[in-house]
């Protein structure tokens, strides 16, 4: 029996701290088929892993240097705010930085000292230590907003993927480039046609009015430029519109089952929930649901729940079109 994708976002990151090598290894540990990279650019022009273009939620870049905060706007929404932005560091700079004590003391449950002095990767060394034990799932975060400083991200990551031995059919086939942009994904086609390529939903660049719904017509749209579709779970109401993508030959790949926790806040397993059951109860429903609906894959932060999930929910129907692992 087929299963889908097991995409650990941000690597495991409910049991470490999100985008550091510690969280890319437990993923493959915990049989992650692929491991995302959320990619920002350094001041100097490398990429690095990082899912915030302000490091402060994730580093102790304030207390490291607490006279370099400038307001930028990453998301060009015309509301500048303060913060500590890699564009404004070197990568010397951000290696310094402590990428692992704030998951520690936001999170006492899955606190491990070894965390503590966790570094930002760059996307060489999460190549590095993904290898070719599970594939890459890489996304162009703020694309716009790193061309307009003079960098062209897309570029970049076709150069390092290329360095790296992605060049033939075979790796290429471990590669999904993600962004909320299509002009990234446009970008990527003209660069790298062979990496798939997947569209997240709903859109942020105003590129399609009307990306918050399933329609066939924004289906035909994508399956022109895409591979597939990442939609935010809430968008997806039942296998109706799972079908609706199927259809347009595109792959569904959801976004993210983690039940009531967030990246910042994470609640025991066990713990009760508002209709009764445990929050791991929860998680591994929803997954099953989901999967009941078709889905081809899905971004997790337990990959450990997703697997025992799977494992015990049958899939009956037969993919169009994708990478399937055989379990």
């Amino acid at each position: 029996m087929k299963k889908p994708l097991l995409i650990a976002h941000r690597g495991a990151s409910a049991y470490a701290p999100e985008h550091t090598l510690a969280a890319y290894r437990l993923a493959v540990e915990q049989g992650a088929d692929f491991v995302e990279q959320d990619l920002q650019m350094t001041k100097d022009g490398a990429l690095i892993c990082l899912h915030d273009p302000e490091m402060s939620r994730t580093t102790n870049a304030a207390e490291l240097f607490p006279d370099r905060a400038t307001m930028r706007d990453p998301e060009g929404k015309g509301k500048p705010a303060r913060g500590w932005y890699a564009l404004d560091f070197t990568l010397a700079e951000i290696k310094q930085l402590d990428a692992g004590s704030w998951f520690n003391r936001a999170n006492p449950l899955a606190a491990n000292p070894s965390y503590a002095g966790e570094r930002v990767p760059t996307m060489e060394e999460a190549i590095k230590v993904v290898g070719r034990r599970a594939g890459l799932y890489i996304e162009l975060k703020e694309y716009e907003f790193y061309k307009s400083a003079g960098f062209d991200m897309a570029a970049e990551l076709t150069r390092v993927l290329k360095a790296h031995g992605f060049l033939r059919a075979g790796p290429s086939s471990r590669i999904f480039v993600q962004s909320f942009s299509r002009a990234a994904l446009l970008r990527m086609r003209d660069l790298a046609p062979d990496y798939a390529r997947i569209q997240l939903l709903p859109m942020t660049d105003g590129a399609m009015a009307g990306s918050f719904k399933v329609t066939r017509e924004m289906a035909s749209e994508i399956s022109a430029y895409a591979r597939g579709v990442g939609p935010s779970k809430a968008m997806i109401s039942g296998a109706a519109d799972v079908e609706t993508f199927h259809t347009a030959g595109l792959l569904v790949h959801p976004y993210t089952f983690r039940g009531s926790t967030t990246a910042v806040a994470r609640r025991p397993l066990d713990e009760a929930q508002a209709n009764g059951l445990t929050l791991r109860q929860n998680i591994m429903d929803d997954i099953r649901r989901f999967i009941g609906y078709g889905i081809d894959g899905g971004f997790t932060d337990y990959p450990r729940l997703w697997r025992e999930a799977a494992s015990s929910s049958g899939t009956s129907k037969t993919r169009r079109r994708g990478i399937l692992i055989e379990r």
